[in-house]
């Protein structure tokens, strides 16, 4: 009975990893049959033109846009997930307090995106009156991606070895002062990485950029004018119904991009670079 339990479970594991990566693999050979024959270098260096406009041209300020939004977003979420976490963590004694943070961090999780782009653009365009733009639409993803980096960023402080905080408490050392100079560079790599896994969420995100300053035509220009994006250009293209190969083309770079970031994180999550440099050097000497 025991071995046709184990059995059992066996097969509904291999039966789950075969329906997983061949619904991958549908998707992605689906979206190349149709994107790959738009794809090339006019399609990543103009910008879209023709009428309705997006039939023809291609996505050079979506993709310039995207990266933009992407780099903000992280670097406001990250920057607000550590000094959230360190304090959750490190600073923060009251277990009431404690839980009622962790409460509210999951509740942000749950918000659905469009609820995020709504509050941005009540607050921050209505009310404090400030232009829809890249700096509002790359605040919105910020507060999607926030607890995903913050979550991430407590877990890697909870691993970190408790041998060491005791030791700096004992010396009398700053808890600032160890943040700096102990937790954080040791954990440096691994936070990158979450910050980037975080971007990559976030370049991929339509809902929160309907409402807060992604447009189908624009150049980028400042952090207070309107942006163009991957997404949302690819969700004008099928809206418009008249440029599918375009809209394949555009939804085959942006999960190349998300693909590249993917690998880029676990790359430096696992200090990958460092290894075969070290074994270059291992091996020359």
């Amino acid at each position: 009975m025991i071995r046709f339990k184990d059995n059992l479970i066996k097969i509904f594991s291999f039966v789950s990893i075969f329906i997983v990566i061949s619904t991958i693999f549908l998707i992605f050979s689906f979206i190349f049959y149709n994107g790959v024959s738009g794809i090339n270098l006019k399609f990543l260096t103009e910008n879209p033109k023709g009428m309705p406009l997006g039939v023809e041209g291609g996505i050079n300020n979506a993709i310039i846009g995207s990266f933009l939004l992407m780099i903000l977003s992280m670097f406001f979420s990250t920057l607000l997930g550590i000094c959230f976490a360190i304090y959750n963590k490190i600073f923060c004694k009251s277990k009431i307090v404690k839980t009622f943070l962790s409460f509210l961090i999951q509740c942000i999780s749950s918000i659905p995106s469009i609820i995020i782009g709504l509050f941005v653009y009540g607050f921050f365009i209505v009310t404090l009156n400030i232009p829809k733009s890249l700096f509002t639409a790359s605040i919105a993803l910020s507060f999607m991606v926030f607890p995903f980096v913050e979550l991430n960023v407590e877990k890697l402080i909870e691993e970190f070895d408790k041998t060491c905080i005791r030791d700096s408490y004992s010396l009398g050392i700053d808890k600032i002062y160890m943040c700096r100079k102990l937790i954080l560079p040791i954990i440096s790599n691994k936070i990158l990485s979450i910050s980037i896994l975080a971007g990559s969420y976030a370049i991929g995100a339509t809902a929160p950029l309907l409402l807060t300053g992604v447009v189908f035509m624009a150049k980028p220009s400042g952090l207070l004018k309107p942006i163009m994006a991957l997404p949302f250009h690819l969700h004008m293209l099928l809206s418009q119904s008249v440029a599918t190969e375009k809209a394949y083309a555009t939804a085959m770079v942006l999960i190349g991009v998300l693909i590249v970031l993917n690998l880029l994180s676990e790359i430096i999550m696992r200090n990958i670079g460092g290894k075969i440099v070290e074994y270059i050097r291992n091996k020359k000497s």
